[in-house]
């Protein structure tokens, strides 16, 4: 928004309004006609996918979008329709503006466009990323995740079982017995619903153990080097 002149800034606010999401309900939905885009302000969105084949098959977490991500809805840009849906992930506000006007802005002012295309780029560098570690053991999935989620929340991340679960593409089973084992080895502590990061032990350092299994399977850490 700071790229925008104020002539811009005043005709795409002039169509906006902020609402207010609680944990778990939808943003908006796949399939719908794309009429808005979504800026984060507070809390976080889960991108869905379900597909279309099998929709009795559960959705898969594609992107979790943050303030730091900002945008959601991108599919207004080209008025088509949503591909994916938009659900809150956690208490949340954000900015709803009209895809028109959006569109007018990307088309009007170059230093805004340009500002929206890096920032998709980054969206997909990110998903290029998750993909690539489908193949790596849940354990480097999941501290993956953790780590993405501190660059936005600070070493205490608002998530659960389920969400890390969601976001590592694992099971929730998976995910509770991966917790366990990083608190047991006291990398994490935490309550129901949040996860606190050790300062004194550093997690990144599992990414290297060749053996993850044996970690989980330690009862005392002593074999995860």
């Amino acid at each position: 928004m700071q790229t925008l002149s104020a002539v811009g800034r005043r005709a795409l606010l002039a169509s906006a309004a902020i609402e207010t999401y609680r944990r778990g309900e939808q943003i908006f939905r796949q399939g719908e006609r794309a009429k808005g885009m979504w800026i984060v302000l507070e809390g976080w969105v889960h991108l869905l996918r379900a597909s279309e084949q099998t929709p009795r098959m559960r959705p898969v977490l594609i992107f979790t979008v943050t303030p730091d991500e900002a945008l959601c809805g991108v599919s207004a840009i080209d008025s088509g329709v949503y591909n994916v849906s938009a659900v809150a992930a956690s208490s949340c506000r954000v900015l709803r503006l009209s895809g028109d006007a959006f569109h007018d802005a990307l088309t009007t002012e170059p230093a805004f466009a340009y500002q929206v295309l890096r920032l998709c780029a980054r969206r997909m560098r990110h998903i290029a990323e998750q993909y690539g570690t489908m193949a790596e053991p849940a354990l480097h999935r999941i501290i993956r995740s953790m780590l993405r989620l501190r660059q936005q929340f600070g070493w205490t991340l608002p998530v659960t079982h389920k969400e890390l679960a969601q976001m590592s593409w694992t099971t929730t089973e998976t995910a509770i017995r991966v917790i366990r084992a990083l608190k047991r080895q006291q990398y994490v502590r935490g309550t129901r619903g949040r996860v606190t990061i050790s300062r004194s032990k550093s997690i990144e350092s599992l990414l290297a153990s060749p053996t993850p299994h044996k970690f989980l399977a330690s009862p005392n850490g002593a074999s995860h080097a």
